[in-house]
């Protein structure tokens, strides 16, 4: 399998995942050009969670929360002003997690960019 065919099954994992622990997923793969992607878009009660997916088949190349820079994060925080603006989605607060997949397994780290965007 391929990397990005391994990218996309790490996602749907996630959002498995994610359905399992009581969450409802809004959207996948929202991408603005030029500004960011959210990975998924889910809802906890009347929280609304924008979820970043990494994943690592091996920790070769360091854990996959590793990857997740502040240039990344400020990508997502755009990309959900955005999102925000043009879906209008219904919430009472928003938070941001990551879903990290390696072997695997799913790890969810909940409200992980609170530093950076509070």
């Amino acid at each position: 399998m391929d990397r990005h065919a391994e990218g996309i099954t790490a996602e749907y994992e996630a959002g498995k995942y994610l359905e399992s622990i009581g969450m409802r997923i809004l959207d996948r793969n929202v991408s603005y050009s030029g500004i960011g992607e959210i990975d998924i878009v889910a809802k906890e009660g009347n929280t609304l969670v924008i979820v970043e997916v990494k994943y690592r088949s091996t920790k070769g190349y360091g854990h996959p929360l590793e990857s997740v820079t502040k240039s990344k994060v400020r990508k997502i925080i755009k990309a959900t002003e955005c999102y925000l603006a043009e879906s209008r989605p219904t919430y009472d607060a928003l938070r941001f997690d990551i879903v990290s997949v390696l072997d695997g397994e799913a790890e969810h780290i909940p409200n992980a960019f609170y530093g950076y965007w509070h």
